[in-house]
């Protein structure tokens, strides 16, 4: 597992890396906890050697241009306060939980999907996790 290491909180990163390790084992694809000029992640080594850090960054800044796009909608529906997104790909599940929409900062969650017993149950768990774990230790939480 490589870690990019900066000035980021890595004690806050290892720690859903851990939990979620814990939880899902393998079917944990990665974490990343991006924020508006860096990122740290953790990634299973298969995974890993499947992206460059270019690609990383990319995931990173559409991330960001997602979360920030979504800003003005979310009030236009009356759905609750927002808590992410979710992609769902052949391979995997992916969940996108911001801190908030215009902080452009939060994490990037993914889980295996293809041949794997994780499903939409775990991607409910990983948030319920982060708003309910992490977010209380964050500076600013998921206040949209």
């Amino acid at each position: 597992m490589k870690l990019r290491r900066s000035h980021l909180s890595v004690t806050l990163s290892e720690r859903v890396w851990d939990e979620l390790v814990g939880r899902y084992g393998t079917d944990l694809r990665a974490v990343i906890r991006y924020h508006p000029v860096d990122y740290e992640y953790h990634m299973r080594e298969d995974v890993r050697r499947q992206y460059t850090d270019s690609d990383v960054q990319s995931f990173v800044d559409e991330a960001i241009i997602n979360q920030l796009g979504l800003e003005s909608k979310v009030d236009a529906v009356d759905l609750g306060p927002f808590r992410g997104l979710v992609r769902i790909f052949d391979e995997a599940w992916v969940l996108i939980w911001p801190d908030s929409l215009d902080e452009k900062s939060g994490f990037l969650v993914t889980l295996e999907r293809d041949g794997s017993p994780v499903g939409i149950d775990a991607i409910e768990a990983v948030d319920a996790y982060l708003a309910d774990e992490i977010g209380p230790r964050m500076p600013s939480t998921q206040s949209v």
